[in-house]
């Protein structure tokens, strides 16, 4: 228990009164609001943990904070009392804090009052300096320069969530360009660094999806380059982190520091299920070249938060293979219903030239169910010279779901092919499916199958799971992902094939034994 609570007992912490605040705020706000701000208050428990990362210089007496999208100020508060309790030479504590919603000006001035009031009971001035402008923007000039701008100690946030469109303004405000389709979160991350002190420390919330994905790597890029991670922490469930808003979001707590010199060789990972057990996390520390590693030209960090995704990462960092060492490949299908609804019929017409569309919800785990009639999807596609972009020729494929649900056991499901189970010349793939094949020639069955198995295998999902908080594993990625030999995987495909069909049970123990895997994981 902070020092502080000792003698003022009978008062709440300002971290209380801001989480009671904001909660009452919360709830009178539509969620058409919540996600135009991308707004999501942080609770006073997670507030805390993250405000217990920082390092505290115990002979500093004045610090200055950036708080870059700060809510109710919870995350300010809890800050402010951690320097407090490990300070005791404290004399001012200057914050920064910045907000869009300009409804937030009433509850950020309550705020910033009881806190320069519970400051000078222990005779420390705390001046809270509220812009109701977005962060971004507001440093447009420092964030531009060719150097970073050197203004805080600690910066602390739990920044918006939502994607910007490429013509977004903000994007503009960096020197460096970054590509794709970028969310606000990552913007706040990347100019928040850009304004700390050669020793500050910053402690953000944020969603994974910036540890791998194309859309990231420029991001990445150019945040790795000028700061090193210290700490991650993984909330294990998706809906525990901000369970009052409904957020289904994989988020991870890290703290960064300008990079130095030193640089740090090995990097502290702890993981809880959700916000309740807390308390109970465990911590275990990686070398930094495990985590961070690069495959293709596409970065990764691994962030494993048990023992079968440990356990992946070293065994894929052993492999030195991928797709286009066996001379194939990934690519996305190429049917996109609402550009060619007139094509699609539900029945094929009889004496007509119609292939069959295979959908996402046609393809399970090592078996293909089509047509699916209880889905109102259509079945078949007609194969003109208008459509014959559309279709591709009926061979031996893998097909691979691009998304999940969040509530999915399965990363990735993989459904194989073979050209004998259609009489048809020709396919179409719809686009939320990828498709394996052979660049020339066409997939052995032995290496359909053996990769099927594969990746559809526990150790193959712990490994996507350790390095993805996306949805999605995207053609790219599984392009560059490490596979073994191509006799192993033509081994692991005879051994699935000699099952007859009844080995879809034995997938784990065919992949295992293939491996010499622990079997404690399955």
């Amino acid at each position: 228990m902070n020092k502080f609570t000792n003698t003022l007992n009978h008062i709440k912490l300002p971290s209380s009164l801001s989480e009671e605040i904001g909660n009452a705020y919360s709830e009178n706000i539509s969620k058409e609001q919540k996600k135009l701000f991308g707004q999501f208050f942080t609770p006073a428990k997670v507030a805390n943990f993250m405000a217990g990362l920082f390092d505290i210089n115990i002979q500093q007496k004045e610090f200055k904070i950036l708080d870059p999208g700060c809510g109710a100020l919870t995350l300010s508060c809890a800050l402010i009392e951690r320097i407090i309790d490990q300070n005791e030479k404290i004399e001012k504590i200057e914050i920064d804090t910045f907000d869009t919603d300009p409804s937030l000006e009433v509850v950020v001035t309550n705020m910033s009052n009881i806190l320069k009031k519970w400051g000078e009971v222990y005779g420390i001035e705390i001046n809270v300096n509220y812009s109701n402008s977005d962060f971004l923007l507001s440093h447009k000039i420092h964030l531009k320069k060719d150097i970073n701008t050197p203004i805080y100690d600690f910066i602390i946030s739990n920044p918006p969530y939502f994607k910007i469109k490429k013509e977004d303004v903000r994007l503009s405000v960096f020197n460096s360009p970054l590509q794709g389709q970028q969310n606000i979160y990552s913007l706040f991350l990347l100019g928040a660094s850009k304004l700390l002190k050669q020793q500050g420390q910053l402690v953000f919330i944020v969603p994974r999806s910036f540890t791998s994905g194309v859309y990231f790597q420029s991001f990445q890029n150019i945040f790795f380059k000028e700061n090193d991670i210290e700490y991650f922490h993984l909330f294990n469930s998706r809906n525990d982190g901000f369970k009052k808003d409904k957020v289904l979001q994989e988020n991870v707590i890290l703290k960064a520091v300008p990079k130095c010199k030193t640089r740090p060789v090995k990097i502290k990972i702890s993981y809880s299920k959700g916000i309740s057990d807390l308390e109970l996390l465990k911590e275990k520390e990686f070398p930094i070249n495990l985590l961070f590693q690069k495959i293709g030209t596409l970065n990764i960090i691994h962030l494993p938060v048990n023992e079968l995704e440990e356990e992946a990462m070293n065994l894929f960092s052993t492999w030195t293979n991928n797709l286009g060492s066996y001379g194939m490949k990934v690519s996305t299908g190429p049917v996109v219903p609402f550009r060619c609804k007139s094509q699609l019929k539900h029945r094929k017409p009889k004496n007509s030239n119609y292939a069959p569309l295979i959908w996402m919800h046609n393809c399970h785990k090592m078996r293909l169910n089509w047509p699916n009639k209880k889905t109102d999807k259509e079945a078949w596609i007609y194969d003109n010279e208008q459509s014959n972009s559309k279709t591709i020729r009926n061979q031996n494929y893998i097909f691979l779901r691009r998304f999940s649900s969040k509530d999915d056991n399965a990363k990735l499901v993989a459904t194989p092919h073979l050209e004998k189970y259609f009489a048809h010349k020709k396919l179409g793939i719809e686009n939320h499916l990828n498709y394996l094949y052979k660049l020339e020639g066409m997939l052995e069955p032995e290496e359909v199958f053996g990769l099927s198995v594969l990746y559809n295998s526990s150790i193959f999902d712990a490994y996507i799971r350790s390095l993805s908080g996306n949805t999605q594993v995207s053609a790219t990625e599984l392009n560059a992902l490490p596979l073994p030999s191509i006799d192993t995987i033509k081994k692991i495909g005879v051994q699935y094939l000699s099952l007859n069909g009844q080995g879809i049970e034995e997938i784990d123990n065919i992949v295992n034994k293939a491996f010499k895997l622990s079997k404690k994981h399955t």
